[in-house]
């Protein structure tokens, strides 16, 4: 409907209706579908970041797990090898330190025999009788060598 206005002929300008509680953002619809899309953007900005964020922290973590992994191998290898050296010298030491090993360098290397208890005298001396021995330092020292193995051979017989 057209309203004409009697005195000049022109038609009256249209009225637009507002309604109420709604404000007009400058630019109108124009600005109000500018702010949604920066807020849509700024949304899959962030989206995007988190994701990145998320991707680069697990290919973090998978190459830290690898490197430890290697870690954790060179150590077993490291581990083996000192376990198989230790059952080693373990093994060499007990054969060195067994009774026929020993009596064998007693015997052969060092010509020691086997004392037999009826070769063993005893002698009680009173307390003013004193045994003197002459020898010299050869024998001294041979005489030493010999009472060591016999203790140890001793300390070995169970």
């Amino acid at each position: 409907m057209t309203t004409v206005l009697l005195h000049t002929g022109q038609t009256a300008p249209k009225i637009e209706r507002r309604e109420p509680n709604v404000r007009v953002v400058r630019g109108g619809k124009h600005g109000l579908n500018r702010a949604r899309q920066l807020a849509t953007s700024m949304v899959n900005v962030l989206a995007v970041a988190l994701l990145l964020g998320l991707v680069v922290s697990v290919v973090y973590s998978q190459a830290k797990i690898t490197e430890l992994n290697g870690q954790i191998n060179e150590t077993m290898e490291q581990l083996t090898a000192a376990e198989s050296e230790y059952d080693y010298l373990a093994t060499q030491m007990s054969n060195i330190t067994s009774r026929t090993s020993l009596q064998q360098v007693a015997e052969g290397q060092l010509g020691l025999v086997q004392v037999d208890p009826s070769q063993i005298t005893y002698v009680q001396l009173e307390d003013q009788s004193v045994i003197e021995r002459n020898t010299n330092s050869t024998e001294l020292f041979l005489s030493d060598v010999r009472t060591a193995a016999l203790n140890l051979l001793g300390s070995l017989n169970p």
